[in-house]
């Protein structure tokens, strides 16, 4: 199992806890393409090795991972996710994804030690009639 998967799962597994977040498809790289807002694809989009004080730390790197939640604004026609609704939509996303204890989930489900991650405010904007907000999550991770 890869971090984006563990990640989703870590998310799923607390996603009964926030009302606002019921009906939300959760998805990895490549699960996207066919999915109806509102969604969340979580993709990996690049790793390197990670370094300190010059000094090369064989195995051990830092993830890029992106969340990406869609939703399509409301109008008196679509039925689609109001400004108040995605709002609350993404504060509790952030709290999933920033909870400390996701650190000692994820490591216990899968083949990596995650020593931290990192989940920075995220930004939102319109796109193809879309509202889409981004998390760009940085995780330390090594193979156990």
């Amino acid at each position: 199992m890869n971090l984006n998967e563990s990640l989703r799962d870590w998310i799923n597994e607390n996603i009964d806890g926030y009302p606002s977040l019921d009906g939300v498809t959760l998805a990895t790289m490549g699960e996207t393409a066919d999915l109806v807002p509102p969604f969340l694809g979580i993709y990996e989009t690049g790793s390197e090795t990670r370094e300190t004080e010059g000094v090369v730390m064989h195995g051990i790197s830092d993830f890029d991972i992106t969340c990406e939640l869609h939703t399509v604004p409301a109008d008196a026609d679509n039925g689609g996710t109001t400004a108040a609704e995605e709002r609350q939509m993404r504060r509790d996303l952030y709290a999933i994804l920033g909870d400390r204890a996701g650190i000692d989930w994820i490591t216990e489900r899968n083949d990596w030690r995650v020593f931290d991650i990192q989940v920075p405010s995220p930004t939102t904007g319109l796109g193809e009639d879309r509202r889409l907000t981004t998390w760009s999550l940085s995780i330390l991770a090594c193979p156990i």
